[in-house]
């Protein structure tokens, strides 16, 4: 554990600073066991750095690595258009003066190309990550968010169907449904270990309420 965790005393805390020294241990938990379980400690796959903290020295704001194979982005030579994988993605994350509130969520943005169709691959919102979850700033903790990222990377999560609540991209989305499901594209290391996850593998099927999970967006979406 990060030794500066250790530095604050609990009991002394309160409201917003309680919430940010809690979040803060959580997470540095998380990747503490990630860098431990690695096969090279150097290359977790998450890690965090603070970027800012406030006046008591808090982080409020972070970037995050996440190592997991992911789609940054596809192949414009032919249709349909190969994903294109990459295997390292920076993720900041901001947490406003008023967070938590209802009108208080953290700001998640990718620094990195990320091609998914609740991530918004460009234009002026470039990055911007839509977690579909209705005030997540008081309902979910950083650390269950950052891991809701993860699962959006690995696409074990998406919702590319033109209904609420939409595509954050609507172009990636469409792709996902024309062209990345029918050809399989988007099953690729779901089922696989943190350390098996970068090896090539044969697309398989998850197991969901004793159902098999097909790759179509309807099934992925009622887990949003």
């Amino acid at each position: 554990m990060n030794e500066a965790i250790n530095n604050f005393n609990q009991k002394e805390l309160s409201g917003r600073d309680a919430r940010l020294w809690k979040e803060w241990k959580e997470l540095d938990s998380l990747c503490a066991k990630r860098k431990a379980a690695a096969e090279n400690p150097r290359k977790p796959s998450l890690s965090y750095i603070i970027r800012r903290k406030n006046v008591m020295g808090l982080p409020t704001e972070y970037e995050i690595w996440y190592r997991v194979k992911s789609i940054v982005g596809v192949k414009d030579t032919a249709v349909p258009r190969e994903p294109i994988f990459g295997y390292l993605h920076k993720m900041s994350i901001v947490l406003p003066n008023n967070y938590p509130s209802a009108d208080g969520n953290p700001i998640f943005t990718f620094r990195s190309d990320i091609w998914h169709p609740n991530i918004r691959y460009s234009g002026s919102f470039k990055g911007h990550v839509c977690l579909t979850i209705k005030e997540m700033g008081v309902l979910a903790s950083l650390k269950d968010l950052v891991l809701r990222v993860e699962r959006y990377l690995k696409y074990q999560l998406y919702h590319a169907q033109n209904t609420y609540p939409y595509p954050e991209d609507q172009n990636v989305a469409e792709w996902v449904r024309e062209e990345g499901e029918p050809n399989g594209w988007v099953r690729f290391g779901q089922d696989m270990s943190e350390s098996e996850s970068e090896k090539p593998t044969k697309p398989t099927e998850n197991k969901e309420d004793g159902k098999t999970a097909k790759t179509v967006s309807k099934i992925i979406a009622r887990k949003i």
